[in-house]
């Protein structure tokens, strides 16, 4: 306490220390951090938007659009900079959360607190709220509202609120609304494709997003002169497909009158061109609308052409045919003495009517679907050869249609999983499981002259230059001999004359040929007591152009194949050669011997 200068100077020591300390961070910062710190500083005021890619159109076969993006707008908040926002007690202009809600809920037509989670809540794994004591891990940007028409941002940006925006954001369009909506599929909100063209060809139809990065001001608003940096979208590419959207629609429209009409559960189509294997027509029914898919079931969004399996019947004895043709084990005016009833293994088979036995020919026994006579044929056969019969025709193997959810159907290994009844089962069109395309494929085969061509649905395919883009093809395969072909093309034309199975699939002017299908369905693991009704033709017969397979699941207005599925083809095939312009050959149809006594 007697010595006052030594304690001065001590304190002066201490002082120039503390300064000389603060100095230096001074300098330090200054001098070395300030590029770092004025970029975060500015990385602050930054505000960065998507600018959404427009997606590629999808078109049909004649360049008619079935799906297309169209000028949209999106309104968006930033929450961030709501919460930065200088707000005094009894703003006229709202720039609170709650305020600025209560002001866009009308405007946009959602409720106020829907609004007001996504201007304060932020990403689940910080738990941060934005607020001006917590903005580090809080939101940055989110979307209110998407898919609007410019007048209603218009009136969005017209409020003048802090931190919300507008921008230009393509709205994915399908101008046919139900029209093709089980091939087309849809996009969610955010423009990925889902379902079906759209989820197949996402990566082309796609494009890349952009984006705009821009300093803005406490409100929300650009600085001008200040930073900014735009990445524009790139555009995606076009796709078209083989369908065509007239027969697509008359299709549509056909099955599903009959649907109505047969109070059934479902029905597909498949209508393809018999010597390229483009599909004209693929029908779903029932279908939604491709703009509103959330409106829909699930279960009706898919494509069952495509995806839904069911027993051929009577439709998949054309295979045991070509097995028995090919083999050289009988042909189409071989006799057989045909019951009404075989027994396989544990097993007896009957015909749909009882009759005495009958000699038959082979062509027939076809003509007139005896699962009777066409055991017989298979047991001359074997059943590794119909096995391997089966697996040529594609049968248990996907088509390669370039749809999504495809279904390979159910084939079992004949050496290792058959039982004794599956040699009666297999050979009339039942133990097996098929899709519309594959059915549609079998009988293109036939028609082809024993050439399997793949099914597709893709036309052609545009490059990021707009020039177009080479598509690979599969080699065609031959199946069974062009004689064996022509043998099953006349017998099968039987089915359609009078005598056989289905001459309500019969066309006035053309010869036709094909097959009628009556077979049990399988819901849930067993036999449901419900049955699929098909037919599946070709026409015309002798110069074949066009194939059709048609199946309807579980009518309760009649349920046999020739009588629900038979008219529909009737009508779609006419339609369809007529569009096409298909002149009929004019040459009569050979005359069938179906018995001995013929």
């Amino acid at each position: 306490m007697g010595r006052p200068r030594v304690r001065l100077r001590g304190g002066l020591l201490a002082v120039l220390v503390m300064l000389s300390l603060i100095g230096g961070r001074l300098v330090w910062l200054q001098g070395f951090q300030a590029e770092a710190y004025a970029s975060e500083a500015t990385k602050q005021r930054l505000s960065t938007v998507k600018l959404a890619a427009p997606r590629g159109s999808i078109s049909d076969r004649n360049g008619q659009v079935l799906a297309l993006s169209v000028d949209a707008r999106a309104v968006y908040a930033e929450p961030r900079t709501i919460a930065k926002a200088n707000c005094p007690p009894g703003a006229k202009t709202p720039c609170e959360p709650t305020t600025i809600a209560a002001a866009l809920a009308p405007v946009l037509g959602l409720p106020a607190e829907e609004i007001e989670s996504k201007l304060v809540l932020s990403p689940k794994a910080t738990g941060a709220t934005c607020s001006k004591t917590e903005m580090l891990g809080c939101k940055g940007f989110a979307y209110l509202a998407r898919g609007l028409e410019a007048e209603k941002a218009n009136e969005v940006r017209a409020l003048g609120l802090v931190g919300i925006g507008t921008v230009a954001e393509p709205r994915r369009v399908a101008p046919g609304g139900q029209l093709g909506a089980n091939v087309l599929g849809f996009t969610t909100v955010e423009g990925a494709g889902t379902a079906g063209v759209e989820d197949q060809f996402d990566s082309v139809l796609a494009g890349k997003d952009g984006k705009r990065i821009a300093e803005v001001d406490g409100g929300g608003r650009i600085i001008p002169n200040g930073y900014t940096s735009t990445v524009d979208p790139e555009p995606g590419r076009d796709v078209q497909l083989t369908i065509d959207r007239d027969l697509q629609w008359f299709a549509q429209k056909v099955l599903a009158d009959k649907i109505a009409e047969a109070d059934a559960e479902s029905g597909s189509a498949t209508l393809m061109d018999v010597t390229t294997g483009e599909i004209l027509a693929l029908v779903s029914v029932p279908t939604f609308d491709a703009n509103e898919p959330g409106k829909a079931d699930a279960s009706i969004r898919g494509n069952r052409a495509v995806s839904d399996v069911f027993e051929p019947g009577s439709i998949g004895k054309v295979i045991t045919a070509a097995a028995a043709l090919e083999q050289g084990v009988l042909t189409p005016d071989s006799i057989m003495p045909v019951a009404d009833k075989i027994r396989v293994s544990n097993k007896t088979f009957s015909d749909s009517h009882s009759h005495p036995v009958e000699q038959m020919t082979f062509t027939g026994v076809l003509v007139e679907s005896s699962n009777v006579g066409t055991i017989m044929a298979a047991q001359k056969v074997g059943g590794p050869k119909l096995h391997e019969m089966l697996t040529r025709f594609g049968i248990g193997a996907k088509t390669g249609v370039e749809l999504p959810a495809e279904s390979r159907g159910i084939l079992r290994d004949e050496k290792d999983e058959w039982s004794g009844t599956d040699y009666g089962t297999h050979p009339i069109g039942q133990g097996y499981s098929v899709n519309g395309v594959q059915m549609a494929s079998v009988y293109a085969t036939v028609a082809n002259g024993g050439v399997r061509v793949k099914p597709t649905i893709l036309k052609g395919l545009r490059n990021a230059d707009g020039t177009p883009r080479t598509i690979d093809k599969t080699e065609p395969q031959r199946v069974i001999s062009q004689q064996v072909a022509d043998q099953l093309r006349g017998m099968l034309e039987g089915v359609t004359n009078e005598g056989g199975t289905a001459v309500t699939a019969a066309i006035p002017g053309y010869r036709v040929a094909g097959k009628t299908g009556t077979a049990r369905r399988v819901v849930d693991g067993r036999y449901d007591g419900s049955y699929t009704a098909s037919f599946v033709g070709f026409a015309p017969a002798d110069a074949p152009r066009l194939v059709l397979s048609v199946s309807v699941q579980a009518p309760r207005n009649g349920y046999y194949g020739g009588a629900v599925a038979g008219p529909v083809f009737s009508d779609i095939m006419k339609f369809a050669l007529r569009s096409m312009q298909v002149p009929p050959t004019g040459a009569p149809s050979p005359k069938l011997r179906l018995r001995a006594s013929d």
